[in-house]
């Protein structure tokens, strides 16, 4: 089994997703945050390589770019996504918003 590059903190962060080939925000909760990118579950697949933004409302709406890494489906419709950023994110800032939760 690979090792992880980042340590993964499980959270329920809300965040606001845009994702750039459709209109509208899409208001979730995260599942997991690291330095490298993080898992959300959302209604329906999400195809690999689509990009993304996703702010952040409780850091000043600090934003995170990147693309749809995986998506598998789970539990009633849902299928858990994980982002992987564009630009590696401050292990202290992912910190900080786990410690809120």
């Amino acid at each position: 089994m690979k090792a992880r590059k980042y340590t993964r903190f499980p959270t329920n962060i809300p965040v606001s997703l845009k994702i750039n080939s459709m209109m509208g925000v899409h208001k979730l909760y995260l599942s997991d945050a690291s330095q490298g990118g993080l898992s959300f579950n959302a209604h329906g697949c999400i195809d690999q390589g689509t990009r993304l933004n996703v702010s952040f409302p409780e850091n000043g709406d600090e934003v995170a770019q990147g693309k749809i890494a995986w998506c598998r489906p789970v539990d009633g419709g849902q299928c858990r996504i994980g982002m992987q950023f564009d630009t590696m994110m401050k292990r202290t800032i992912i910190e900080k918003l786990v410690l809120r939760h």
